[in-house]
Formats: structure tokens, C-alpha cells, sequence
């Protein structure tokens, strides 16, 4: 099998994985099988290969357009896991400030400066 044509293979099924809905239950096994997808072709696109025949070039040019459409999803996919990143945060803080709510105030009251040296 041809370099291109097993990139071709690869490419194909992170292109299938990336247009599935994603939930965050399953999201975990997805990145997983995207990471070893993407390790895999790396390490074939290093052998620098170049398309022999025209139909190795068609190949390529659906390559291309899938992978533009894979960098896009990959991109919504990680701006989603930095929002639930951001919501636990929130939740964090919001769950610490209720259990102590005065954790954070600093009381001045009573204290007295004297500016004399």
C-alpha cells in the first residue's frame, strides 16, 4: 500500500470520528483515538512522500480538505473543553464561598495608625 494512499486511510477516519456529536461523557475515549490517529500519520508524513500519479494527487486534494475541516472541529473541541475548564472553576469558587463566606473579607475596623514616629 502507497504512502499516500494509507494517509489517505488515516485521514478518512479522523474525518468520520470529528463529525460525530461529541458529549462529554465520550470525549475522553475521542481524544484518545484521535491522538493515536494523528501520531500514526505523523509518523508516515515524515517519510516525505510525494504523489506518483494522478491519482495519488486526487487523493491528496481530498487529504487537504478534510484535514482543514479536522483542524476546524479539532479547534471547537478544545474551545469546549477550556469553557468546562472555565465552569469548574466557577463552581469551585462559588462552592468554597458558600461553605466560608467570610473566608476572603479582611477587617480593618478597630486598628489604629499611629503616623508619629
Amino acid at each position: 500500500m502507497s504512502s499516500v494512499l494509507e494517509i489517505y486511510r488515516i485521514t478518512e477516519q479522523l474525518f468520520k470520528l470529528v463529525e460525530k456529536p461529541v458529549n462529554s461523557d465520550d470525549r475522553e475515549d475521542l481524544i484518545e483515538k484521535l491522538t493515536s490517529l494523528l501520531e500514526e500519520r505523523e509518523l508516515i508524513i515524515k517519510e516525505n512522500i510525494r504523489p506518483k500519479d494522478d491519482q495519488e494527487k486526487q487523493l491528496g486534494e481530498q487529504i487537504i480538505l478534510w484535514n482543514k475541516t479536522i483542524e476546524a472541529r479539532l479547534a471547537q473541541l478544545k474551545s469546549q473543553i477550556q469553557q468546562d475548564m472555565m465552569n469548574l472553576k466557577k463552581a469551585k469558587v462559588t462552592n468554597r464561598q458558600y461553605a466560608d463566606p467570610y473566608q476572603d473579607v479582611s477587617v480593618s475596623d478597630g486598628m489604629f495608625y499611629d503616623k508619629r514616629r
